[in-house]
C-alpha cells in the first residue's frame, strides 16, 4: 500500500488522499479544511466575544460571554480533532 493512501471513514478501505469519496462503498471523507474553519470560526468568536463582554452592559455582555464560551469550545474541538487525525495517521 502506498504512503498516499487513507483508510475510508466506514469502509476502512485503503483510498488516496486525495479522495473525497470512497470508490468501494462511497462514502464522503472529511476535510482538513472543516478542521481550520472550526478553529478559525472559534477565534472569530472568541476575539468578538471580548470585544463585547468588555466594553459593553446587560444583554449584549451576556452575548459576549456566550460568544466567548462558544468560540473557546470550538478553537478546542477543531484543534483537537486535527491532533486526532494527526495521531492517527502516525499510528499507522
Amino acid at each position: 500500500m502506498p504512503r498516499d493512501r487513507v483508510r475510508c471513514v466506514d469502509c476502512r478501505e485503503p483510498v488516496p488522499t486525495d479522495a473525497r469519496i470512497c470508490p468501494h462503498c462511497r462514502a464522503v471523507q472529511p476535510s482538513p479544511l472543516l478542521d481550520v474553519g472550526l478553529v478559525v470560526g472559534g477565534v472569530f468568536c472568541v476575539l468578538f466575544g471580548v470585544i463585547l463582554a468588555v466594553m459593553t452592559v446587560g444583554a449584549s455582555r451576556l452575548v459576549g460571554f456566550t460568544l466567548l464560551m462558544l468560540g473557546f469550545g470550538l478553537s478546542v474541538g477543531g484543534y483537537t480533532r486535527y491532533l486526532d487525525r494527526q495521531s492517527s495517521r502516525a499510528a499507522r
